[in-house]
């Protein structure tokens, strides 16, 4: 079992987030959601030799239906790829060419509801399907929810704190608090857990500046881990690969119009790593990779 703060399960605590937040721009009681994305991660250097780079992508539609302002109830359906290349150089985990195209499949269901003025509660159950290309999904599927509270103290913050547990894939079950915060510093600056970066994945602690009409600039920085079923003819037929690293980034958000979000995104990737096992979670091989950069985009509309 690990406790982990703000530990960003893809997707999953981004939706946490969204439920916590107030109802979007919709005028309806449906409202619907589609973000998605891409980013390049250059090569980074393991410890003993060889490189790896990859390509990510995503996209999750989303639709709810608000009883209220503060109360609603959703589904939310995405698709993520990572496509990694290894550069087979060195003796280490290279040089196994470990696993190739990594395909996320997920599932969750918002909810949210406002039991006083000043005080929400949230849920999302969520399932998850993360394996390679050719792997099995049924050994690679992985589930749980995430509940907690929000709390206005004003018009300028909101403070939220809960739990989540979810299964994984041949690992001990991960448990961990939440801390969400939404806290408008001045009329331009705010800190914030936030919403994911899309193809990026999973929120973060982010300050913003909202100081040119139409504008968002972001610094942001979060933990990322996630593990995956791999196929059955690489060098750990049937094993799990993980990855890990701490992204830190820079992004500038336009508003199209009302309701569409575009975004360009550049960081870097810190205190990475990659874990091979076998098929029942027995560690192969593990290697440090050194901080690499990322460049990306991604969109939001709300409707």
């Amino acid at each position: 079992m690990r406790a982990l703060v703000l530990l960003t399960l893809p997707g999953v605590l981004a939706a946490a987030a969204a439920a916590a937040q107030p109802a979007g721009v919709a005028a309806g009681p449906w409202r619907t959601q589609l973000q998605g994305g891409a980013v390049h991660q250059f090569d980074a250097d393991l410890d003993d030799g060889g490189s790896f780079s990859v390509n990510r992508a995503f996209v999750e539609a989303g639709l709810s239906y608000a009883f209220s302002a503060r109360d609603s109830v959703g589904v939310a359906l995405g698709y993520g790829y990572d496509g990694y290349d290894f550069d087979t150089g060195g003796d280490g985990l290279a040089a196994l060419d470990p696993w190739s195209d990594i395909n996320d499949f997920r599932l969750s269901f918002p909810l949210r509801a406002g039991i006083r003025d000043d005080i929400d509660l949230f849920a999302v159950p969520s399932v998850t399907w993360r394996a390679e290309s050719g792997g099995d999904l049924g050994d690679a599927a992985t589930g749980g929810a995430i509940l907690g509270a929000t709390y206005r103290f004003g018009d300028d913050l909101r403070l939220g704190a809960g739990l989540g547990a979810f299964t994984e894939i041949e690992d001990d079950a991960t448990v961990f608090p939440i801390l969400l915060i939404d806290w408008q510093i001045t009329d331009t600056f705010s800190l914030e857990t936030g919403q994911a970066l899309g193809a990026t994945r999973g929120p973060g602690l982010t300050l913003n500046w909202t100081g040119l009409e139409d504008w968002r600039f972001t610094l942001g920085a979060r933990w990322e881990t996630w593990r995956f079923r791999l196929d059955d003819g690489g060098p750990a037929p049937d094993g799990v690969g993980e990855e890990e690293a701490v992204p830190i980034y820079l992004a500038a958000a336009y508003d199209v119009i009302p309701p569409v979000r575009l975004s360009a995104v550049a960081g870097l990737d810190v205190a990475g790593s990659l874990t091979l096992e076998d098929e029942d979670g027995r560690e192969l091989a593990e290697e440090d990779f050194d901080p690499t950069p990322f460049v990306g985009f991604t969109f939001r509309a709300r409707f």
